[in-house]
């Protein structure tokens, strides 16, 4: 099995998104901040839960991002009408502000990496990563599932 040859792509793929860095293009947030935030710009209503499993993270570590983000104005918290211990996020106007920076200067980024490559490259490239989420998406789905 080709374990140590998947986990060398993925240390490398790690690296080249600068997932290490401690903060995200010199903002005062983390990669997982960030990609928290992300999420919840593409998901509005989201529920803590719903991030919980289509991040694979433990709840009691995105409460701590939570609840950095909300005191910090990005994001807020609606009770769900139907359900008082259920609340829906929401990126606020900082928030969705915030996001766009990151979104414009991640595809920059994004754009360094590949304006190397000629036409034929870049589309191997994509549908290289079109494969490897296909093949994934068996074992991990790639859309979020409101639990």
């Amino acid at each position: 099995m080709p374990i140590e040859e998947i986990r060398t792509f993925n240390r490398y793929y790690a690296r080249i998104l600068g997932m290490f860095d401690q903060k995200v293009f010199d903002s005062k947030y983390s990669m997982v901040e960030m990609r928290i935030l992300g999420e919840i710009s593409r998901q509005p209503s989201v529920t803590a839960n719903a991030l919980t499993q289509y991040l694979m993270i433990k709840k009691s570590y995105l409460s701590r991002m939570l609840s950095k983000l909300e005191k910090d104005g990005q994001i807020y918290r609606k009770k769900d009408p139907a359900d008082s211990r259920v609340y829906h996020l929401y990126l606020t106007e900082a928030g969705q502000q915030l996001n766009a920076f990151i979104e414009e200067r991640s595809n920059e980024k994004v754009q360094g990496l590949t304006e190397h490559l000629d036409k034929e490259e870049l589309q191997t490239l994509v549908g290289a990563m079109d494969k490897i989420t296909t093949i994934l998406e068996k074992v991990v789905p790639n859309e979020m599932e409101e639990i």
